[in-house]
């Protein structure tokens, strides 16, 4: 969320993040009757709207400026568009979209936090998310949730339990996110082999590598690179590994079954079927796929439009699902939040944008214009349809094989980038990969362990 360029996550902003001192991404029944009143209660639809408005009926309303911040410029256009529709509601509530890129959003958050300028309402983080909830910098909106205001209940995959701390909630789902495998077309065209298909196992993807891959002239079959939720997270799972056990008390990265998958995918480095660990990290590897340099890649939906800018592989590529792996088809779901700042000077304001944001209404702009797979239950068909040519379907039907982000913890903000650095020194060869996976373990279970 989803976790959305929904943002591959950086090692680099997460050490950045996690060094500051924040101290004090069901049933639909009633999905109409919700998505009217997030719409209408602006307009005064509501028991607390109209107890204000009958007191002050003929005061004229403040005009107000909320900035709304983002990270993706990808998805401007359909926040504006999602602000613009509910100006046209709330005429004397305007909507200032800020974008501000991935690798310093979380820098300028981390000062603008205790700092009490956080902006009304911004993109929430999974990765992130108990940092924030946990500094009380957040708005919680548990009791809009209790009075009817917004159901959860009308996202999917259960997206609203993720940004909830200490029985309060937070967050009103904006999106979800899953893992495909993107091919191009012409390197598998000029090589013979038939597109990646359902059958497709591991074995098939590393075999399939081998065959595409031309290394005297710098192609490669597969981007064996290494990252967590677009990576080696999904190849664990699917060996029948974990990344965490069922309860969350204990690593699974020393489990056999994981460290068997991790190897696996180092494996096609020695092979010379994917680019070294170096080069992966001179060049990021989904830049290497659009330049045409890279056959495969495992990638999230969020790179759709980003890999699709590219001249060199527009209507030459498409997404596939994962490979299945010795027990399932493993993949990462995530969804981003939308959240209101516990410090902001206009929060009756924010709220009302806040879950117009989480209409029915707000999700099919954000699906028609193609900008990430929208949370609001069935209306991700518009999403699929918005880029015909590719199989965007291929990421609504991974929900049912995906588990969720493995963020919700205190523990996780100490363990995630420390793991990066571990693992850095496996895939950069320094250590053996089954030494960086028992070391990831002991780490996470430390930090497991002394954060309860």
């Amino acid at each position: 969320m989803a976790f959305r360029n929904k943002a591959w996550i950086s090692a680099m902003s997460l050490v950045i993040v996690s060094t500051m001192a924040l101290t004090g991404c069901g049933s639909n029944n009633n999905s109409s009757d919700s998505t009217n009143n997030a719409s209408n209660s602006s307009g005064g639809n509501n028991t607390a709207s109209n107890n204000k408005s009958s007191n002050t009926s003929d005061a004229p309303k403040e005009n107000v400026i909320l900035t709304y911040t983002i990270w993706d410029q990808l998805q401007q256009p359909a926040m504006e568009a999602i602000g613009k529709e509910f100006t046209a509601q709330n005429p004397n509530i305007k909507v200032k979209v800020e974008v501000i890129p991935w690798g310093d959003y979380w820098t300028k958050m981390s000062a603008a936090a205790p700092a009490g300028t956080l902006p009304d309402v911004f993109w929430m983080h999974s990765g992130q998310f108990v940092k924030y909830a946990s500094g009380k910098f957040l708005e919680p909106i548990t009791d809009r949730v209790t009075n009817g205001e917004l159901d959860l209940n009308n996202y999917a995959s259960n997206l609203g339990s993720i940004y909830t701390l200490d029985g309060q909630n937070y967050a009103v789902p904006k999106d979800f996110d899953t893992i495909g495998l993107a091919y191009n077309k012409d390197l598998f065209d000029q090589a013979g082999i038939p597109y990646p298909d359902d059958t497709w196992d591991y074995a098939k993807l590393a075999d399939t590598a081998k065959k595409l891959s031309q290394p005297d002239k710098g192609i490669y079959g597969f981007a064996a690179k290494m990252d967590t939720q677009t990576g080696y997270w999904n190849d664990m799972l699917a060996n029948g590994g974990s990344i965490l056990t069922a309860d969350g008390t204990k690593s699974g990265y020393d489990d056999p079954a994981s460290i068997e998958a991790l190897k696996a995918r180092y494996q096609m480095i020695v092979d010379k079927a994917s680019p070294t660990h170096q080069q992966m990290t001179d060049t990021d590897s989904t830049e290497m796929f659009k330049s045409g340099k890279v056959a495969m890649v495992f990638e999230g939906d969020w790179r759709t439009t980003d890999i699709d800018s590219s001249d060199i592989v527009k209507g030459k590529w498409n997404w596939a699902k994962l490979p299945k792996g010795k027990v399932k088809r493993g993949n990462i779901i995530n969804g981003l939040g939308n959240v209101m700042s516990a410090s902001g000077k206009h929060k009756a304001e924010a709220w009302e944008f806040l879950k117009f944001l989480g209409s029915k209404r707000a999700a099919e702009i954000t699906a028609e214009m193609g900008a990430a797979i929208p949370a609001f239950k069935d209306t991700q068909a518009a999403w699929v349809k918005s880029k015909p040519e590719l199989n965007l379907q291929v990421f609504i039907d991974q929900t049912a094989d995906a588990i969720p982000y493995p963020a919700g913890s205190k523990a996780y903000p100490v363990w995630f980038p420390k793991e990066a650095e571990i693992m850095a020194q496996a895939w950069g060869g320094q250590i053996s990969i089954e030494d960086g996976a028992k070391q990831v373990a002991e780490m996470m279970n430390q930090a497991i362990a002394d954060n309860k």
